[in-house]
C-alpha cells in the first residue's frame, strides 16, 4: 500500500547525533515515528546500482553516498481532525499527505505499533475513503533485529458516479503482508551516516472493482499487485532513513528514496518530473518524454477510470495519437516492465 501534492503545514527541527563507528543493533520506538507537524524531504534516485544486500545477523555496511537526486518528495504529517476526511477515520492520530494524488493516508501510532488505518483519495474527479480492517501494520514497536509481523487487511468503498448508465462504483481490496527486520548496521547516504535497522516488506493487493447499472452490480475488473520494499530506520528520523522499491520479483531496484532533512528551499515536484507531457492541452497527438532510456509503459484512462490504451516507450520518447479521443480530461500512468508505477498525471484533449 503505497504512501506514496504536498502542502507545507509546519516545520520541526530534529537534532540527530551521528556516530560513524557504531555497529550495535538499535531499537526503533514510538518516539522515532512521525508525529503531527513533522515534515520530511525524501530525495529519489531511479538508478539500480545499489543492491539491498542479503539478510544477515552480523553488522552490515550500506554505502549509498553516491545516490543522485532525480526528484524530491515532501511528506507532511497533519492532525487527522484538521483534514476533510477525518469522519471516516475517527480513531486515527496521524495523517500524512499523498505524493501522487490529492488526499491523505491515516495512521494509528502507539507505543506498540505504527499502523495504516486507511486512506482518502481524490482521483479521476471522485473522492474515495477506504478504511482497512484490521489495521495494516507498517512496523511493530519497539523494533530491532529479528522483529517480524504479518497479516491480512480488507478495504471496501462505494462512490457515486455520474456517468450514464453507471451510477455507482465499488472497490474491495485485500492486502496480505509480511515484514521482517532482517539486517542491521551502518548506512551512508548523501544526507549522512547513521546506525540503522533494515525491514524487508512484502505485500500483495487484490482489488475487485464493481460497477452498478440497471439496478445490478457487475464485476468490472480484478487488479492485483505485488510490492517488495527494503526500509531502513534510524533513531530520531521522522520517516525512513532510506527505502528501496523493488520490482515485482524482488530482483531489480526500481528506485531509492533517502531522508534529506527539512530542506524547505527544495521545490516540490508534483506528480514528479519523470515524464514530461506536451503539448497539454493537445489536439491530435501528445508526446511523453523522459530522460530514462529504460523500457516503460504508459497507460491511458478516461475520467471513469476505464483503460483506453497502452503506449510502449523504449527510447525515452513516445507519441500518442489523440485524434479519436473526445474532448475532455484523461489520465496516464507510467510503469516499468514489471508493472511498478513510476509516475502519473493528466492531460486535456481539446
Amino acid at each position: 500500500m503505497k504512501k506514496y501534492s504536498i502542502l507545507l503545514i509546519g516545520t520541526v527541527f530534529f537534532s540527530v547525533s551521528f556516530d560513524f563507528r557504531v555497529n550495535a543493533q538499535i531499537h526503533i520506538t514510538y518516539s522515532d515515528m512521525p508525529t503531527v507537524g513533522s515534515k520530511s524531504v525524501m530525495a529519489v534516485d531511479t538508478a539500480d546500482k545499489f543492491p539491498p544486500q542479503s539478510a544477515s545477523n552480523v553488522s552490515q555496511t550500506w554505502n549509498f553516498s553516491k545516490l543522485i537526486r532525480s526528484q524530491n518528495n515532501i511528506y507532511i504529517n497533519a492532525a487527522p481532525s484538521a483534514t476533510s476526511y477525518y469522519g471516516a477515520f475517527p480513531s486515527s492520530n496521524l495523517a500524512d499527505s499523498l505524493v501522487y494524488a490529492e488526499g491523505y493516508t491515516y495512521y494509528y501510532s502507539a507505543s506498540n505499533t505504527y499502523s495504516e488505518m486507511g486512506f482518502a483519495i481524490r482521483l479521476y474527479g471522485y473522492a474515495a475513503e477506504i478504511t482497512l480492517h484490521p489495521f495494516f501494520q507498517q512496523i511493530p514497536l519497539p523494533a530491532t533485529y529479528g522483529t517480524s509481523d504479518s497479516g491480512m487487511s480488507k478495504g471496501d468503498t462505494t462512490i457515486a458516479i455520474n456517468y450514464a448508465p453507471i451510477d455507482s462504483g465499488r472497490g474491495i481490496g485485500h492486502v496480505t503482508y509480511s515484514d521482517s527486520v532482517d539486517a542491521f548496521g551502518v548506512m551512508t547516504t548523501p544526507y549522512g551516516t547513521d546506525s540503522v535497522i533494515r525491514q524487508k516488506h512484502y505485500d500483495k493487493i487484490v482489488d475487485s472493482v464493481y460497477i452498478h447499472t440497471g439496478g445490478r452490480w457487475f464485476l468490472y475488473e480484478v487488479l492485483d499487485s505485488i510490492n517488495y520494499q527494503y526500509r531502513w530506520y534510524a533513531k530520531g528520523i521522522p520517516n525512513y532513513f532510506a527505502v528501496m522499491q523493488m520490482d515485482t520479483k524482488d530482483k531489480k531496484v526500481v528506485n531509492i528514496q533517502w531522508y534529506d532533512g527539512l530542506n524547505t528551499s527544495v521545490t516540490n515536484i508534483e506528480h514528479s518530473a519523470f515524464v514530461n507531457v506536451y503539448p497539454n492541452p493537445c489536439h491530435s497527438e501528445i508526446t511523453f518524454s523522459s530522460s530514462s532510456m529504460n523500457p516503460m509503459q504508459i497507460t491511458i484512462f478516461d475520467i471513469t477510470g476505464r483503460r483506453l490504451s497502452t503506449l510502449e516507450v523504449n527510447n525515452g520518447m513516445g507519441v500518442l495519437s489523440t485524434s479519436a479521443y473526445p474532448a475532455g480530461m484523461y489520465f496516464y500512468r507510467v510503469s516499468d516492465t514489471s508493472g511498478s508505477m513510476l509516475d502519473r498525471g493528466k492531460f486535456i484533449v481539446q
